[in-house]
Formats: C-alpha cells, structure tokens, sequence
C-alpha cells in the first residue's frame, strides 16, 4: 500500500490558496494559513491545531485506509429525536455573580469547548452532527489518542485470527529485540493495560519529557528503528515509598509509547501494518464512506497516535464497538467477551471518589460524570447522576450500584458493558463515547487550548496528560438522559 511523505524542512508549508486545503482532504473552508510545524505540535495556536489536526497526511507519513465498494448507511434520525437532541442543556460551571450555570446549550459547549465536530448516533441513527471552524464531513480528522482504542481493537481482531496466541504471551514473543530490556516478561495484557511497571513521562508540555522525545522519532529517516530504541531504553519505574522497582500489573501508568509497542505486536504477527490489517478486518467489511489514514513510517504504523478519518467513521467505528466487534453482516471479528474485558477497569487506575473500581481498561477510559463545575477538582468531586437506572461507579454512589466488574449483560448482548459509559479519548478533546445499554455513540473532535484544560501547568507536581474531562461527561450524561 503506497505510503505518503512530506519532509517538514522549514517551520511551516504554504497551503497555496484553497485548493490545497481541499485536495489534502481537510475541508477546512475558509482556512488559507500555513500548515504549522509539527515538532511544535504542543504549543500550536487554535487555528494551527484546526489547520494541523485536518491535514494530518500533510504533516506526517501515512498509509491510506482504503474505503470498500459499499457503504453501510448511517440513517437519519426522527425529526422527535432530532429535536430532542439539539435541544439539550446541562448545568456546568458559575455565572459571573457565583451562581450555577445552567441552561448551557449545544452552541455554548462547542463553542466553551472549541468543539469542530460533534455526532450522535442513537439507536444507529444520527440524531445530531454539527461542524465548526470550517471543518466539514468530508475532513479527514487526527484522533490523536482514541488511535489507542483502535489499536487494542486491532490486537483483539489479531487473538481472534489466531495470529497472537493469547494476552498472557510476553511482549518479546512478538518484539525479540525487547529481549534483556525492562520489558522482557511483561505480557500483552499488561501492556494494554499501561501497568508495565516502566519509568514514562507522558507531560506534553515538558519538552524533556518522552513523549515529545518519542515524537522526535516521527523525524528521522527510520522513525520505527529509532522509536524501538528509544523504548528499549526504558528503565522500570521505581516504588518512592519502599525503593523497590514496580512490579508489572500494579501501578497504572499512562505511556503512549506503550501503545507503540501494542501497535507493533499487531503487525508483527499479523505481518501487515495498522493501517493495512484495519482496512482488511474493519474499514472495508464494515463499510466506511470515506478513506481515512494512519501515520506510518517504512510500513509500520504509530499505534499511540495518528489514526485519521471522517467523523461519520469514526461513529461507524463507535458502533461496531457498541455491537461488540460484530460486522452488519453478522460476522463477529472480536473474541468472544472481548469488550467486556476491554472495559473491565483494572484495578491499577483506581481513583478515590472518582473510579474506585479502576478508570483503564484495554486503552478504553471509564469516563462518567463526576464533578459540575461548581466545587472542581479531584480532591472533592460533585459527582451527578443520571436516573436512567445506571448508577455509576463513584464512592457515594446511589442504592443499587454494584461493582463495575460484577455487572450483569444488558440488550442480550453476551459480551455488554452494562451501564457504564466508556470512551476512547485523545488529547484536546477527541473522543468516541459509548453506552450499550442507551444504544448511544457520540463523537467529538475538539482544539482545546491545552492538552489537558481542567487541569494545571507543565510546573504543577499535579499535571497528568490523561486527567478526566469534566465537562465532556457532563455533556454526556446530559444528552444520555434527554434520549433516554
């Protein structure tokens, strides 16, 4: 499969007039700024991140993911849903003179929230899909972190072809380099899970820090050999409290260097890239409208990162999970409970008040509804509840809440989430939010100012990448009552 390149030698690219914008799949109308300089990804104003995000290809080696000869239609909702959806309000944050804000609008969080793409889909129809800053269906959209999501999806689909023996094989079955590394002996299951046990720095704001080192690699002449190096270098994470190293399976630590490294499992045994086994085992028989792309370097695809397509797929995508990886056509490309284990939280990302069962999953985020906006913060959350008969999972919990891993199957689905909202999510905003008990999907795309806006500066001890998003959940657990 032909493999795109640009070199990025100088600060920025000139889009020349609209065209470009158009034959580089952005749909980003009125936009005529250059195309900004990747390596600066992190300090991008809000137009380069709209110009950047969409034109991802342009920035970056990808592969295409090829749209098969049919399409599976995503419907219309009801002109009554319509409505219902688009007449959505929730209660977030104050008002000037210390009141709760309420009655805040669709309008008001895209435009709070520097939304450029929203879609819900509820009971397989679109019940709302809207657009910003000139981007449009046809934008082809950087996921950023939600590409962790589809790569656990794809090593799922790999167990299930029978590619990869099981989730307790090491890693260095599949990577022998890795062999007298710190990850030596640590399994796929672990991976997925982030709980390695291996030192990482996923603050994007901290130009030491790995993750801006890893993207260093996406510059060089052989990104994959300089990524595996950097990664093989990778010293275990050391317990503060006792001196010791951390043991695999205990501590959750968030590293995007890891889903590299699952990513890399996946094509290794599959021999195809990402982006070539997504195409052939989901893209294709699930029937995509559009083309959509992956960043890939010398044939192997990024699996942290870098996952491009229209916001129709990715609620395609979002569906498919709904459905527990069964294709329309009934064939089923996941193993049998492979969702339910996905989003069984393991016990490693714990959170007090928050997430007392665990936030992480098979890179799938436990993402509910746990603070207005009114008090803030993780240390004393304002959780809220939605009465749709699915308590959620914080400490004061309403009467009948059981523990998320002792759910019980809902829809006749085998392999259910029950009433859980889990979602895939990316930094500035990216996210594919799903509800199997509510039959709902909702798709964002985002340009926040900040990787992680709820939370504090690169300066703060307190700064984590992977912070949950208040007012995402709030949104969420808004629209999920109103087309209950």
């Amino acid at each position: 499969m032909g493999i795109r390149a640009i070199s990025i030698g100088r600060n920025s690219l000139t889009i020349v007039a609209l065209g470009l914008l158009g034959a580089c799949g952005g749909g980003s109308g009125g936009l005529s700024e250059s195309l900004p300089d990747p390596s600066q990804m992190f300090s991008w104003t809000t137009e380069q991140k709209v110009i950047g995000f969409s034109h991802s290809s342009s920035l970056f080696s990808t592969e295409p993911i090829r749209k098969g000869s049919s399409t599976f239609p995503l419907n219309q909702a009801s002109n009554d849903v319509k409505a219902i959806a688009s007449a959505v309000t929730y209660q977030y944050g104050t008002n000037s003179n210390g009141t709760p804000k309420t009655g805040n609008t669709i309008d008001d969080y895209m435009l709070d929230n520097k939304v450029t793409g929203l879609l819900v889909i509820k009971n397989g129809s679109i019940a709302l899909e809207r657009y910003a800053m000139g981007i449009t269906d046809s934008t082809l959209w950087d996921g950023k972190s939600v590409s962790k999501s589809v790569t656990s999806t794809l090593m799922g689909a790999a167990l299930k072809d029978g590619y990869i023996t099981s989730l307790s094989d090491p890693i260095e079955k599949y990577i022998p380099e890795l062999i007298g590394s710190a990850y030596q002996g640590v399994t796929l299951r672990d991976m997925l899970r982030m709980s390695s046990g291996i030192a990482w720095n996923e603050n994007e704001l901290d130009p030491n820090a790995d993750l801006p080192n890893l993207l260093k690699c996406m510059k060089t002449a052989d990104s994959p050999t300089c990524t595996l190096n950097y990664m093989k270098a990778r010293p275990r994470a050391i317990d503060p409290a006792t001196g010791s190293p951390v043991q695999p399976g205990t501590v959750f630590l968030y590293s995007t260097g890891e889903a590299y490294l699952s990513g890399l499992v996946v094509q290794r045994a599959t021999g195809m890239s990402l982006a070539e086994y997504m195409e052939k085992r989901i893209w294709q028989p699930l029937g995509m409208e559009a083309d959509g792309n992956w960043w890939t370097w010398n044939g192997t695809s990024t699996g942290g990162s870098g996952f491009n397509a229209t916001l129709r797929d990715y609620g395609r995508f979002g569906q498919f999970i709904l459905n527990n990886g069964v294709l329309p056509n009934g064939v089923q490309v996941l193993p049998d409970n492979w969702m339910r284990d996905a989003t069984t939280w393991t016990s490693a990302s714990a959170q007090p008040q928050y997430a007392d069962n665990g936030q992480y999953g098979y890179m799938w985020w436990f993402s509910p509804a746990y603070d207005d906006g009114l008090v803030g913060g993780t240390n004393n959350p304002d959780p809220i509840y939605v009465d749709i008969g699915a308590p959620l999972q914080n400490t004061n919990s309403p009467s009948g809440a059981v523990a998320v891993q002792s759910r019980p199957p809902v829809q006749g689905q085998p392999a259910s989430v029950s009433d859980w909202t889990f979602a895939a999510i990316g930094i500035y905003g990216q996210m594919i939010a799903i509800n199997q008990r509510e039959n709902l999907v909702v798709v964002e795309f985002g340009v926040w100012d900040k990787p992680d806006p709820t939370c504090c500066t690169v300066s703060d001890s307190e700064y984590i990448a992977s912070d949950p998003y208040n007012e995402q959940s709030v949104f969420l657990n808004a629209m999920l009552r109103a087309l209950h």
